[in-house]
């Protein structure tokens, strides 16, 4: 057996739980989306008055993209899954190579590997190529469950095939990140900010009907038309710069210092300040990388949609099948549009909170958490402080991204009045979001190697929420999901007892986190 084969089987045998966590998380939602859709949308007639109400002014293409053949299933698919689509499927590509090149560099590992016959380059060439194996059977699996909801074969295929290659872009900058940075939370930082970048782009050349679409991976999966032109020579934009950037990885990998970085960084102070001496202030140190790299993904998701309030609000006046496909009924059209926005922007700040609990996991498979506790810190000072920073990083996402919400809707309405409001629908998310952060926790101390549930569960209540209402699935179902008991503020009440039962079920579930992390084994 080569060593590339045998290096591959030890990224898959270490990555597996994860890998599949992801895949059948991903695909049965998908999946379930699509069946969905094609019954609720079962005759042409259905297809068509659907078609209109989302073609109707140019702003809701700055969340969904801009879908061609929209009057058919398969485009209404399309347009369904559309932000969800351009949201998990990069963090698929990141979160499968980040895990299995910076991070098992950091923890040491990859150096005790690399004193064999194994080269230093195959290492990553191995995430890539379990990476890849992974992506491809997720859009197999995706392609065929689209067939079976009833979308021609051809559309299905390309569909699929064009959000493989969309995570395949993301994993190919993932691992070319790691090669420049030191450490795995800059690989998640840079990555994020990069599909922050992407959406933008993406939604300002969609909304101008301009080239900067094309300047985007998101654009390059809208642009290949599954269900309208069918541009199969589209799907060569994302294998080019997928292939070229993971090729960059595997170069620099095979040239570079094990345990350095090509962008280092300016030196550090000589000793640590007063705060970051203390388990507070480096927890918050800790973090720091993981709430950047979320807040801007929120700020710029936020400021797009407040700019383009009034256009929406333009759109949806005589237009009632326009709001009933946003989910607005009912109320004051603003009202209803900032609720919408304000449930995107929470299940961003539920995203930060899954991924900076994990980092947790990540400290104590890496071998630095043991030391921390071999002297006087005790394991609930340090969780403690950990739990802290986090809630700091999730309240910064909350406020900031709803303040820029407030302003830019300001300024494309004209008008002040709905500031308060706005501010306080974003404080109204932060017991579901907490109710993640409680499970992620409970999950950390009670079974930390099935932690990659909490990200299914975080995918499974991002589907529910977005598309449970719309898709009238059975109520139970909708009630998975933490946000669906906050009221939908502001074009709602906030849901008192709603909130009281959040907020009880996120403390039990980080008491049980506590107690469980208290008296397991490190590492465990």
């Amino acid at each position: 057996m080569s060593t590339g084969s045998i290096m591959v089987g030890i990224v898959w045998r270490t990555r597996r739980r994860g890998i599949l966590v992801w895949v059948v998380a991903l695909v049965a939602g998908m999946v379930g989306t699509a069946a969905a859709v094609a019954h609720m949308y079962d005759t042409p007639a259905k297809i068509h008055t659907y078609a209109q109400a989302v073609t109707s002014g140019s702003a809701l293409a700055a969340i969904n993209g801009h879908v061609e053949g929209i009057d058919s299933l398969g485009g209404v698919i399309q347009d369904e899954f559309g932000f969800l689509a351009s949201f998990l499927l990069p963090l698929l590509g990141i979160g499968l190579v980040a895990g299995s090149t910076r991070r098992e560099e950091e923890s040491g590992r990859l150096e005790t590997i690399l004193g064999g016959r194994i080269a230093r380059h195959q290492p990553t060439l191995a995430a890539l190529v379990v990476a890849t194996t992974a992506i491809l059977a997720t859009s197999v699996l995706f392609a065929g469950g689209l067939v079976l909801a009833g979308v021609p074969a051809s559309g299905a295929i390309l569909y699929a095939a064009a959000l493989g290659g969309l995570a395949f872009v993301f994993a190919g900058f993932a691992a070319f990140v790691a090669q420049l940075v030191l450490h795995s939370r800059g690989v998640y930082l840079w990555s994020l900010i990069m599909l922050a970048a992407a959406y933008a782009l993406r939604g300002i050349g969609d909304t101008t009907k301009t080239w900067l679409t094309w300047l985007s991976p998101l654009g390059w999966a809208e642009k290949t038309a599954p269900f309208g032109g069918q541009r199969w020579w589209a799907l060569a934009l994302p294998a080019v710069v997928g292939v070229a950037l993971g090729g960059a990885a595997v170069w620099l990998a095979a040239r570079r210092d094990v345990g350095s970085a090509l962008r280092r960084g300016d030196a550090g102070p000589a000793r640590a300040s007063r705060l970051q001496r203390r388990p507070i202030g480096f927890a918050i140190w800790i973090h720091r990388p993981a709430a950047t790299g979320w807040l801007a993904g929120g700020v710029l998701f936020a400021a797009m949609m407040g700019a383009l309030a009034q256009q929406l609000l333009d759109a949806m006046t005589g237009n009632p099948a326009l709001a009933e496909s946003m989910g607005i009924q009912g109320g004051r059209p603003l009202d209803g549009f900032v609720a919408v926005t304000q449930l995107y922007l929470a299940v961003v700040a539920g995203g930060y909170v899954i991924q900076a609990i994990g980092t947790l996991r990540a400290e104590e498979t890496e071998g630095r958490l043991e030391p921390r506790l071999a002297g006087t810190l005790s394991r609930v000072r340090w969780l403690a402080a950990h739990l802290i920073a986090v809630a700091a990083g999730l309240v910064l996402i909350v406020v900031v991204s709803s303040l820029v919400l407030a302003l830019s809707a300001a300024w494309s309405v004209g008008s002040t009045h709905d500031f308060a409001a706005i501010m306080k629908s974003g404080l109204a998310y932060l017991p579901a979001e907490l109710v993640l952060a409680g499970l992620a926790l409970a999950l950390f101390g009670t079974w930390p190697r099935a932690f990659g549930l909490a990200w299914a569960a975080y995918a499974a209540a991002t589907f529910v929420a977005f598309l449970g209402p719309g898709l009238k699935l059975a109520q139970w179902i909708v009630d998975l999901a933490p946000t669906a008991h906050v009221g939908n503020p502001p074009a709602g009440t906030v849901d008192a007892a709603g909130l009281s039962a959040l907020s009880v079920l996120a403390v039990a579930l980080l008491l049980i986190g506590f107690v469980a992390f208290r008296h397991r084994d490190v590492p465990g």
